[in-house]
């Protein structure tokens, strides 16, 4: 028997619930009535990296050392983007692996490379019980190696050939028919990537991430008749799930939910105009402006000569980097930062950095800090409304040591999104997103051992949950606990153990510019 987690990446009961209701999603549906559903909390901010890595290991980012796609090296003054090799601790598989039981991840953001986060198995482990076996997701690309253990990647292709991680056209440059399409095919290839892991590798438990639906609900939030198709298209595979014999029980869940775009508040340009953020200009991207070389007609090149695979292959993040955008902004990693004159820099939707070399001590630090807080607090946009919900000491929201953490959280108020990109306007400016993250996802549950009715769970508790639920000990440093509410039968009868640690050092083969170059295929970056 198999235990099957889905996670839907940005899924939210806004549009799912509707559209199961009115009968276009009848395997939701069923998993509505039959088992548990109800909010899945985030974490702050709630974006991929790390949200999905909080959801495997139950910690805060805190514990994990990522707070954002970006880190800030506050040694070196360097920004960097993380992978797999900067997480700080094993993942809720490694602990079934302990115990015997084989587990399996497909495409799942936050396992690139595949081999270098701790669940990474070398070959000679690779028929161990109880290995885990990873399909790593984007950024890494079939070209290369995707898989832990590498032998794993053969066997996979032999059995789905045309088995893709990354989209095959150009995002920004694709009709919203093309995007649909698309990540139809990659639903079906990752429903069928879990299932043969199921089969043939005969996993106990089995995770795969639907990226694409995230993809989709930026580009098409005002196209539901294009979401609702792509997702009829996971609620027949869904169906084909739950008819399994092997399925013991189906999780749905997100990592973050999804709202409409209100306002778009460049937070890094509105710290540049206050003298916080101070950047030299970049005469190599302004030359290649005024001859029309730009980012996007690049891209439009690329697709229509139908080259995508090759020039994602070919063609380094570090030249592309150099290209501007017909917007004119420019992504805070690639800007000529002052790091005398600087004070402060966002990373990304929330951490705020304060490069407290800037000042004579910890106590002026500390006090630039708390009016940069205030700051944020009583901002507002051009029609009246704050900014920010709420902005945090992060010590009052993660645990754990912070290792690289941020000195001021901003929560920002739904609706608005706070690309960390500068060039043009403070407010008031467009990208190719029509919605943007909210801090409230979905999770449900069906089958045997599962409750029935509601249940409303933070992203931390589903890692205890399901162990508990399969009979593993609760790693003691984990910062979720165990949902009771969320199961039934024996499982709400045992009390539950209590593991060791599954904390480790930031450490593996790093991805480097394959990271950047997705953020920036996705329109994380400019």
């Amino acid at each position: 028997m198999t235990v099957y987690v889905v996670g839907l990446d940005g899924a939210d009961w806004s549009l799912l619930r509707p559209w199961a209701e009115e009968g276009h999603l009848p395997a939701l549906a069923r998993i509505l009535d039959e088992g548990v559903a109800g909010d899945l909390a985030s974490t702050l901010p709630p974006v991929t990296f790390p949200a999905w890595k909080c959801y495997s290991t139950g910690k805060t980012p805190g514990k994990l050392g990522v707070y954002e796609w970006f880190a800030y090296d506050r040694a070196t003054n360097e920004i960097s983007a993380n992978d797999a090799s900067d997480f700080r601790s094993r993942e809720y598989w490694d602990v079934l692996a302990d115990r015997g039981r084989r587990a399996g991840v497909v495409n799942m953001p936050t396992t690139h490379p595949a081999g270098a986060s701790a669940s990474g198995a070398p070959d000679a482990d690779a028929s161990r019980e109880g290995a885990v076996l990873t399909i790593a997701g984007s950024p890494a690309s079939e070209r290369k190696e995707f898989t832990s253990p590498e032998s794993l990647k053969a066997d996979l292709l032999d059995a789905i050939p045309d088995y893709r991680v990354k989209p095959d056209l150009v995002l920004d440059e694709a009709t919203p028919d093309e995007l649909v399409a698309e990540a139809r095919e990659l639903f079906e290839q990752r429903f069928a990537a879990a299932t043969w892991l199921a089969d043939q590798k005969e996993c106990d438990l089995v995770h795969t991430t639907l990226f694409a639906t995230d993809t989709l609900q930026h580009r098409l939030w005002d196209r539901p008749e294009k979401l609702r198709a792509a997702y009829e298209r996971v609620d027949e595979l869904l169906a084909d799930l739950l008819a399994r014999d092997d399925a013991e029980a189906v999780f749905l869940m997100s990592d973050h939910g999804f709202a409409e775009i209100d306002e778009i508040f460049l937070v890094n340009q509105w710290l540049l105009e206050r003298g916080d953020l101070v950047v030299e200009d970049s005469e190599t991207r302004d030359l290649l402006a005024t001859v029309g070389l730009t980012e996007e007609r690049l891209k439009r090149v690329v697709d229509r000569l139908g080259l995508v695979n090759l020039a994602q292959s070919l063609v380094p993040e570090s030249l592309q980097r150099f290209f501007p955008s017909e917007s004119g902004r420019v992504a805070i990693q690639d800007a000529a930062i002052d790091w005398t004159e600087t004070r402060a820099v966002s990373l990304g939707r929330g951490p705020v950095y304060v490069n407290r070399e800037a000042f004579p001590d910890d106590a002026a630090a500390d006090a630039y800090a708390e009016d940069l807080a205030s700051d944020f607090e009583s901002l507002e946009t051009p029609a009246g409304d704050p900014v920010a919900a709420a902005v945090h000491d992060p010590a009052d929201v993660y645990t754990g040591e912070r290792p690289r953490g941020p000195d001021l959280l901003v929560e920002y108020a739904t609706g608005v999104d706070a690309p960390e990109a500068i060039g043009g306007e403070v407010f008031g400016e467009t990208t190719e997103w029509l919605a943007t993250h909210r801090p409230t996802g979905i999770f449900a549950g069906w089958g045997e051992g599962v409750a029935t009715g509601s249940a409303d769970l933070d992203l931390y508790d589903l890692a205890p949950t399901l162990l508990h639920y399969l009979g593993s000990p609760v790693p003691e440093d984990a910062d979720g606990e165990v949902r009771f509410d969320a199961l039934a039968g024996e499982a709400t009868e045992r009390e539950v153990a209590v593991g060791p640690p599954t904390a480790t050092d930031a450490a593996g083969e790093r991805a480097g510019e394959e990271v950047e170059e997705t953020l920036r295929e996705l329109g994380y970056l400019e």
